[in-house]
């Protein structure tokens, strides 16, 4: 499915791409999201999601496909696998950067695969979490531009020879600290019950009628 989400911040252009291509430095500004280490221009970390109290983690790896500094669009390939076994996420992620009236606007369009439990949630619940954490993750950036009291130093893609360096040297772990995990009942509230509360009452269900026919 294809999620699409547009925003803007009070900031120059250059600031809202130099802070967003900082993957460490941006990174806790996404709900859920603890970044734990980095190897080379991979980026890993897990996604802590549940629905009440049930949850569910996912251990991440983000990378960039395509960086364009000077047209201020990228590419990033994500993909998340569900620790237990139980399914996962893959997702094409495109971010383009414009500036309308001194304000810069960004356009992220999310080409997004998902499977196991949160897949049965359906495009538009899926839909209305994405709207309501980007809101999360915009007032996260204004609030770091704006604590800001130098210039964010640009933020540039490393040379292959250095990337590859980094990569012989090991994976380097990053200290972030545990994340909130996003409890998808209390984003988006009514919608995600109309679908689980009839899942867990299908279970229910099943279980019963396996406790009637053991002996």
């Amino acid at each position: 499915m294809e999620l699409t989400n547009e925003f803007e911040v009070d900031a120059s252009i250059d600031e809202v791409w130099n802070l967003l291509t900082d993957v460490e430095r941006i990174a806790p500004c996404i709900p859920g999201f603890e970044l734990r280490e980095i190897d080379g221009d991979e980026y890993r970390g897990t996604m802590s999601v549940k629905v009440g109290a049930v949850g569910m983690k996912y251990d991440c790896k983000v990378s960039f496909v395509d960086r364009d500094d000077a047209g201020y669009r990228a590419v990033m390939s994500a993909a998340g696998r569900d620790t237990r076994g139980q399914g996962g996420v893959t997702s094409t992620i495109t971010s383009t950067l414009t500036t309308v009236g001194g304000r810069t606007k960004a356009s992220v369009v999310t080409d997004l695969v998902v499977t196991g439990r949160i897949g049965q949630f359906g495009r538009s619940i899926l839909a209305e979490v994405s709207n309501r954490l980007v809101g999360q993750f915009v007032n996260c950036l204004e609030t770091k531009l704006g604590s800001s009291t130098e210039p964010v130093a640009a933020a540039t893609a490393p040379p292959r020879a250095e990337a590859s360096a980094a990569a012989a040297d090991g994976p380097r772990k990053v200290e972030q600290g545990p994340a909130e995990p996003v409890d998808l009942l209390a984003v988006t509230g009514k919608p995600i019950l109309k679908v689980f509360v009839p899942l867990l009452g299908l279970v229910a269900l099943v279980m019963a009628l396996v406790k009637r026919r053991r002996p």
